[in-house]
């Protein structure tokens, strides 16, 4: 039996699910690509094909949409695990590793962090956010005093080289040798993940 209702040439209706779903990925790539401030309930909602009332019904504003995307952007990632006992290098490593660059479909945590890092509203959500899924995880692993702060610093060294490197381009670090970088800073990391 067809469940088709004829309902005059309009789209059919979404579930809430279905809502939420499209919401939420037209939510990502649109401040992937222009960050927090940039972006308007309206049009994450002409992207997700829903009625604009949908955003704030489902998450409450978008304040609250952009929260629950930045507390799911965050986690350590494998390299991470695994012995503290050299993770400075292979982290390095890691960083070192040929640039990938993503589709304008994908959702590229970092350029999401670094497009809302200007908004104090963004900000703040997104400190929130790498901090418990990020910063204080890596502490949880570490020992010694002040393994919070210096989990912390790990993530400056990580972010920082990633701006440098993948975001504005250094002839500088590409230059100097793959060698010569996982040396330097994974002797950086190393020494903030050891007490």
């Amino acid at each position: 039996m067809s469940t088709n209702v004829d309902n005059g040439g309009r789209a059919p209706r979404l579930s809430a699910a279905e809502s939420r779903g499209r919401i939420l990925a037209a939510a990502r790539t649109a401040f992937t690509r222009a960050g927090y401030d940039a972006v308007g309930v309206r049009e994450i909602a002409a992207a997700a094909g829903v009625d604009p009332a949908m955003v704030p019904r489902l998450f409450g504003s978008k304040e609250a949409l952009f929260t629950m995307i930045a507390d799911g952007a965050f986690g350590l990632e494998p390299v991470f695990e695994g012995s503290i006992e050299g993770m400075g290098e292979r982290v390095a490593r890691h960083l070192m590793a040929p640039i990938t660059h993503h589709t304008a479909e994908d959702f590229d945590e970092f350029a999401f962090l670094l497009r809302s890092v200007g908004s104090p509203t963004a900000a703040s959500i997104l400190s929130s956010a790498l901090h418990a899924s990020f910063i204080k995880p890596l502490s949880e692993r570490m020992t010694g005093p002040a393994a919070e702060a210096r989990a912390a610093l790990v993530t400056a060294y990580v972010m920082g080289f990633a701006v440098l490197r993948a975001g504005l381009g250094s002839s500088s670090i590409e230059s100097a040798g793959d060698e010569v970088i996982v040396d330097r800073l994974g002797s950086a990391i190393q020494a903030c993940l050891t007490p």
